[in-house]
């Protein structure tokens, strides 16, 4: 829980793990605030406080600033790859490290700093190894809050250093359908559905994806339409929807209908979604890997 997140004048180091990358973060901000007694407005400008995070790089390559989390998410759903004119890097560099080390060897305006590194498992290695050197060093009272999806990507010895926080989920909301179900987990983008169109594309990618279960529709057509949108997004969907069809599945007082040999397709594909989300992180050709994950859907 969030409450053992503690800002006092005593040096400490912190994990934080959660998948929703939205509320992990307000968690920790709206904690700092409260234990430092200040705004969440003023937290920008506080001499005392560094936020780190995926680089904004210009066009003469110059890091110039750090994503915010909004942009983060924004990112990681596919939405956004540049910020104006300039793009998001994929990984946190060891520059951003180094200056955040500059930054604990100054003296605090007030009796404490604190670091935060948002998407933490985005470090490079040369960057985890430059933190891991801080950490074991450092002698100001400075305070680090990395946070992350997971463990994964965070060096062990990093990981020795830390306290690590989990904040749960809330899985006891209640939903009457998968539109709902997937905004209780991805709150965020109820916030920016008419924006971006958000309660469209659920519907019609769930369609689309019990069309393939059904073979009424044709995979290629399918992927061909769902690359031309966020395949992030897209994948963010087929993911949850098999995890919806289980929960109902599991439910004694929710139940849907699906085939023996749906519900086995459905898993597979479950299993296959970490390594098709990473071949997308890396570039590699987007409309190849959901042309894929159609036909799987469709055989």
């Amino acid at each position: 829980m969030i409450n053992q997140l503690i800002i006092d004048n005593v040096s400490r180091n912190y994990l934080i793990i959660s998948m929703n990358k939205n509320d992990r973060y307000l968690s920790v901000i709206n904690k700092i605030c409260s234990d430092l007694d200040i705004t969440v407005d003023s937290i920008i400008n506080n001499p005392d406080i560094k936020y780190v995070a995926l680089p904004i790089v210009d066009k003469i390559g110059k890091i110039i600033d750090s994503v915010s989390n909004e942009n983060i998410l924004l990112n990681s759903y596919g939405l956004i790859d540049k910020i104006d004119s300039n793009k998001i890097g994929t990984e946190i560099t060891i520059s951003q490290i180094r200056e955040l080390i500059s930054f604990t060897q100054i003296s605090a305006h007030k009796n404490k700093k604190i670091v935060i590194i948002n998407d933490a498992s985005k470090m490079n290695k040369e960057a985890s190894s430059a933190l891991l050197k801080t950490l074991e060093e450092v002698s100001s009272n400075c305070t680090f809050i990395l946070i992350s999806d997971s463990c994964n990507g965070i060096d062990a010895t990093i990981q020795s250093r830390c306290q690590k926080i989990f904040i749960e989920e809330n899985t006891n909301q209640d939903y009457n359908n998968f539109k709902d179900f997937f905004y209780l987990n991805h709150s965020f983008l109820k916030s920016i559905e008419s924006e971006y169109n958000i309660s469209n594309l659920i519907d019609d990618t769930v369609k689309q994806i019990e069309g393939l279960l059904g073979n009424t529709i044709d995979p290629v057509d399918t992927s061909i339409s769902w690359s031309k949108l966020s395949p992030k997004l897209i994948l963010e969907i087929v993911s949850l929807y098999v995890v919806y069809v289980v929960k109902n599945i599991l439910s004694s007082s929710k139940k849907i209908k699906i085939s023996e040999k749906n519900l086995k397709k459905l898993n597979h594909i479950y299993e296959l979604i970490p390594d098709i989300k990473q071949n997308i992180n890396m570039n590699i050709n987007s409309k190849y890997i959901l042309n894929n994950l159609a036909i799987e859907l469709a055989s």
